[in-house]
């Protein structure tokens, strides 16, 4: 049985015991249509699971508009009105400060037996000033894979095992590299945290944002021993653009990604196995972000009279168990109802929910934030380009972006 057809199987098993009372039929055609948003990720899931639905909302039928990519949806949703939005939006947890701010999401009242169902963390990731402006769906977050074709069953022990492996490896098997982060400049936040770098340090528990890390002495210094050659140009290790295909085809061993790309690195052949991004000792990880999608009630929903099925449909099927375990199988994230994860029997599930608890969590409004002149995301993809492409100093570099960085992480801590 394939990969694909296994787990729609597996969804089909779980409608049937799980969601068969959420999902009854309906006495009554609908005769109203609450539209969904969502990325090419999300969208197929949901157009698998709901798409044309009489019965999940008894009165309405179900539509999801897929974008080509989440830009292309943030895009669309920016620039979206009463005339052409949709009523439930399905997106990253970001989503639901920028939706607090500008209006356009509506913040839900949650009965106690749903709330319970949720853990602190995950509401709050999707809160903006004490409100809860949706349901989180799932962890979103990566992990790190290893060929076991090409390293071998157990994974590396440290990072310097990895980089040590590559240069004894590299001409021999002709690799285009050593770690390739999937997801650019967001994925590769272990990597940067393996060597004593990342956004911000922390006090406890608790975000310093005056704390920049990308300039420590300690992820200077590391940059330099593991990433660079003695010249100071790149040892071809570090890879975060355009290099998924490399891993899929055999020429990098290891990588940081999620979920959503397991099927197709399965599908090209390659075994591997998952677990965090080593660090610098054998007891130490790599914390990589770890976020919420969620699900949201925009405010164009009551301007199309949607409004009170759209809320049913949020709370009695996106923020159900039975909602959850069918989603989670449809995409292999760990799902954020707290029940829904205790029944989760994928190994792949399991692993990334285990990788996930070395991670820290991703603060969108300060990664997001460009006071300074440019964002977290992309003072990084210039730091990456300076460094590694160009050859230029580390240490100018690093203390240059880290000043953009300050500037941003102390605005944003403002409205924290």
């Amino acid at each position: 049985m394939s990969v694909r057809k296994g787990r729609v199987a597996a969804i089909t098993a779980a409608a049937a015991l799980g969601v068969s009372v959420l999902l009854a039929p309906s006495a009554s055609a609908a005769t109203k249509t609450i539209t969904i948003w969502a990325d090419e990720v999300r969208g197929p899931q949901l157009k698998m699971l709901v798409e044309g639905n009489k019965s999940i909302v008894p009165g309405y039928t179900v539509k999801v508009k897929i974008f080509t990519a989440l830009t292309a949806l943030q895009g669309a949703w920016d620039k979206a009105s009463a005339a052409s939005g949709p009523d439930i939006l399905a997106g990253p947890a970001s989503m639901a400060s920028a939706g607090g701010k500008s209006g356009k999401l509506v913040a839900l009242t949650y009965p106690k037996a749903v709330s319970k169902g949720f853990s602190t963390a995950a509401l709050s990731a999707i809160s903006y000033k004490g409100k809860v402006f949706g349901v989180p769906l799932d962890v979103d977050t990566t992990a790190f894979l290893w060929n076991k074709k090409l390293f071998g069953d157990k994974a590396p022990a440290t990072f310097g095992a990895m980089v040590d492996w590559y240069k004894a490896n590299k001409d021999a098997k002709g690799l285009k590299g050593g770690i390739c982060a999937f997801e650019g400049t967001w994925g590769a936040q272990p990597i940067l945290t393996a060597l004593g770098g990342g956004a911000w340090g922390y006090k406890g528990t608790v975000p310093n944002f005056n704390n920049v890390l990308l300039n420590s002495a300690a992820f200077k210094a590391n940059v330099k021993k593991y990433l660079l050659n003695a010249d100071g140009t790149s040892n071809g290790f570090f890879q975060w653009d355009g290099c998924g295909d490399a891993f899929k085809n055999g020429t990098i061993a290891f990588a940081n990604t999620g979920a959503w790309n397991f099927d197709g690195i399965g599908a090209a052949g390659v075994d591997y196995g998952i677990g965090a991004v080593p660090g610098l000792t054998a007891t130490t990880k790599g914390a990589q972000w770890v976020n919420y999608s969620g699900a949201y009630l925009t405010t164009f929903a009551k301007k199309h009279g949607v409004d009170a099925g759209a809320r049913r449909m949020l709370l009695n099927y996106f923020a159900s168990k039975a909602g959850q375990v069918q989603m989670s199988l449809a995409s292999g994230r760990p799902p954020a109802q707290n029940s829904a994860g205790a029944s989760m029997t994928s190994a792949r599930t399991k692993a990334v929910a285990a990788a996930a608890k070395t991670g820290t969590p991703q603060i969108s409004p300060a990664l997001d934030n460009k006071v300074g002149g440019s964002n977290w995301y992309d003072v990084l993809g210039a730091v990456f380009t300076s460094i590694f492409t160009k050859g230029e100093n580390v240490d100018s570099t690093l203390d240059n972006a880290a000043g953009i960085l300050a500037k941003n992480f102390a605005d944003a801590a403002k409205s924290l």
